[in-house]
């Protein structure tokens, strides 16, 4: 693939990462009404560069539909930078709304070019509308450019901005260290739900606008930006060619989905971190949206470049050195204190510091954020703007102003049940949800306009459920006698467990665990492309006197960084809890009390064929549907002990069978948020008081990780 191919390619998936040389340093953000002044080259920064970036963010269009995420999004990057990465304030302009013009946008950028050095690294972040338009300088293989609509795109007078003339900009850098992220589409499609919208419009017809050659340049062999193999570089794209990036609301605030996730996995990364391990922790967090937000399938995000730099240091510097010394580890929030037991965490909604999420507490100056070191929990209660407020653990603690937070697990998902039913007659209307409400704990029928986490399509004898934007299909039910309220109830119960076990999550963990289910396909094509595994894997239950195989039978690999213990539970499609191992079937020998060397890939169970070291095999029985896999890491095995004991609690069974005698999901949501309590406990005292109450046993700092596992079964 060229470098036109490839520029083309990011700009008709909405985002692209060119991560070239990115180094430590981090976007800044000026006022939104800031004019476009970038910092200048001092003798001091000219062997190691300036980071300079230009952050673009539109909401309120002026004649093409809103969105709401894009501010957000660009706010929520400058924090994490920020933090995480130290930049500078004055080496980032912003451009937001009305100054976000054709002209603005390019009078910036021509101007960040002009302005950086070879050693400079250069961020280009657009959050806002894209397009299409027919390519009349013959350059595009299907016939189209991509654009980028500014602020007063689709006016008299005013083209988009085409993918020809950001190349020929770009191809002016002097500097290789390029990052540019685009979270935007082409797609003009509608979406059926209000609550999520694409961030593309209908492709621009009015082809005289675009016939100017500052607008369409020739192809003077210059348009390729970097050639893609000897610059290095990587590309990460929101959505494959034929999706929709998506906007809507997320814990409260909109936001591009993809930028969300994508930022949530920058505040973590570690020192060293590669454009993988990146990527990996991208796509946990969309599945944990996706339980979170009801939907059944997620935009994928890609991942492509060479394979030299796709296992490579992403913040490494051009000479191969990692981060300097005393960069923090975490993004983090300033914390300041209120009445006793009370702080607030500022801006925190950039963060995910929503109602119901867990942050640890450090001293101001800290940068290690070590697991268990911690001097209080903070529990956040509810959102005054930006900021969260928060009740602490222990209520007694003083904190000292400006000390900082850290995320230690997001928010666990709602405990009401929004469903909107669309439009049907009256009668039925009032029918369908007098059974909603009588079969489903804790449901609220909301109107249009409010966010939903299921809709119901009401209007004929089946009754469908879907995903909150309307085009995915949840389920179909019978709707002639009243049996589909249980079948619904069902499904929904199992989004809701599913949801709690996914917001069991360690971010801040240094632990790092890799899980895959075996059979399933990687992406590879060109160098390298990762496809992120938002998908469930397609599996069958196991038919009588079938042969075992990855079809029928699940196989995990797992990777973890460090000697831990490793537990491993799941959610089936009923939505009851089991603890898949350690379990009472395996071989003593097995992996004993789950403990697993680090750096190592290993197969649990160790194969599907008689005769194995595990003594167990996992086949999939019924019912049919959807199951969430967890895999817990920990450094201790009291914490082991304490997951393992909570899951067990809620199984009648101690074998852990599938379904038989097993609690309502309505006690697995509960107890697993009990669990969600006692991991909160650790961040202070690395201390873990088992069952056995006439001992506690401590431990040193405690630290754990999971990860998550989708199957769709099928008859």
């Amino acid at each position: 693939m060229t470098a036109r191919q490839s520029t083309r390619q990011s700009l008709r998936a909405g985002v692209a990462l060119g991560f070239l040389l990115l180094s430590r340093d981090l976007l800044c953000f000026a006022a939104p009404d800031a004019k476009p002044v970038i910092a200048p080259t001092t003798t001091s920064s000219v062997n190691q560069g300036v980071k300079r970036a230009l952050l673009v963010g539109i909401n309120n269009y002026k004649a093409v539909p809103h969105l709401f995420g894009s501010l957000n999004d660009v706010a929520a990057m400058k924090q994490i930078l920020i933090t995480r990465w130290g930049f500078a304030p004055e080496s980032i302009v912003t451009l937001t709304e009305d100054a976000a013009t054709r002209a603005g946008i390019l009078r910036a950028l021509r101007q960040l070019v002009s302005e950086s050095g070879p050693n400079d690294t250069v961020v280009f972040h657009y959050s806002g509308h894209g397009s299409q338009v027919q390519d009349l300088n013959g350059d595009e293989e299907d016939g189209l450019d991509e654009t980028l609509v500014p602020y007063d795109g689709r006016t008299s007078g005013v083209p988009d901005i085409v993918d020809d003339e950001l190349d020929a900009i770009f191809a002016k850098l002097r500097t290789n260290n390029v990052l540019i992220v685009l979270d935007s589409c082409h797609s003009g499609t509608g979406t059926r739900g209000v609550d999520f919208r694409p961030r593309g419009i209908e492709r621009d017809m009015r082809l005289d606008e675009y016939r100017d050659p500052a607008v369409r340049p020739a192809e003077t062999g210059t348009r390729a930006v970097i050639p893609r193999m000897q610059s290095r570089q990587l590309v990460m794209s929101a959505v494959a060619a034929d999706q929709e990036a998506l906007d809507g609301p997320i814990e409260g605030e909109f936001h591009g989905i993809f930028t969300y996730a994508l930022s949530r996995s920058l505040a973590v990364s570690t020192p060293g971190a590669t454009p993988r391990d990146v990527f990996a922790q991208v796509s946990q967090e969309l599945k944990r949206l996706q339980a979170n937000l009801g939907h059944t399938a997620m935009p994928d995000p890609q991942l492509e470049g060479p394979p030299a730099l796709l296992d490579r240091g992403l913040l490494t510097s051009a000479a191969g050195t990692a981060p300097a010394a005393g960069a923090p580890r975490l993004a983090w929030l300033e914390v300041q204190p209120g009445p006793a037991g009370q702080v607030t965490l500022t801006q925190g909604a950039l963060l995910g510091a929503v109602p119901g999420s867990t942050w640890s507490i450090y001293p101001p100056g800290e940068t290690a954020f070590a697991p268990g070191r911690a001097i209080a929990v903070a529990l956040v209660t509810e959102s005054v703007g930006l900021d969260a407020r928060a009740t602490l653990r222990p209520s007694t603690v003083t904190l000292d102003p400006g000390s900082r937070a850290v995320v230690q697990m997001p928010a666990p998902g709602s405990t009401r049940i929004a469903v909107r039913i669309l439009q049907a007659p009256d009668v039925k209307r009032k029918h369908v949800e007098a059974i909603l409400k009588r079969t489903i704990q804790n449901v609220e029928i909301v109107d249009a306009g409010r966010p939903a986490r299921f809709l119901i399509d009401a209007g004929s004898d089946m009754l469908r459920l879907l995903t909150p934007d309307g085009r995915q299909v949840v389920g179909t039910f019978d709707g002639r006698t009243d049996q589909w309220g249980q079948e619904i109830a069902r499904v929904i119960s199992r989004s809701v467990g599913a949801s709690e076990l996914l917001s069991l999550d360690n971010p801040a963990s240094q632990i790092r665990l890799q899980a895959q289910v075996v059979g399933t396909p990687q992406g590879s094509a060109r160098d390298i492309v990762v496809v992120a595994d938002t998908k469930p894997a397609a599996l069958h239950i196991r038919r009588p006197n079938e042969p075992r195989a990855a079809q029928n039978s699940l196989q995990i690999s797992v990777t973890v960084n460090t000697d831990a213990y490793i537990t491993i539970a799941d959610v089936d499609s009923e939505g009851h809890a089991n603890l898949l191992f350690p379990n009472t079937y395996q071989r003593p020998d097995f992996w004993p009390e789950g403990r697993v060397p680090g750096n190592r890939s290993l197969l649990i169970p160790d194969s599907l064929t008689e005769g194995g070291r595990a003594g167990f095999f996992w086949d999939y029985g019924p019912p049919a549907g959807i199951d969430t896999v967890r895999i817990f890491a920990t450094t201790d095995a009291a914490t082991a002990r304490l997951i393992r004991d909570r899951i067990r609690a809620l199984q009648a069974s101690p074998t852990g069978s599938r379904g038989i005698g097993a609690p309502e999901p309505a006690t697995v949501s509960e107890g697993l948020r009990g669990l969600r309590d006692d991991l909160a406990g650790l961040a202070t005292r690395g201390i873990v008081v088992t069952q056995d109450s006439t001992a506690a046993t401590t431990q040193g700092p405690s630290d754990w990780a999971a990860a998550s596992l989708t199957i769709a079964l099928t008859e």
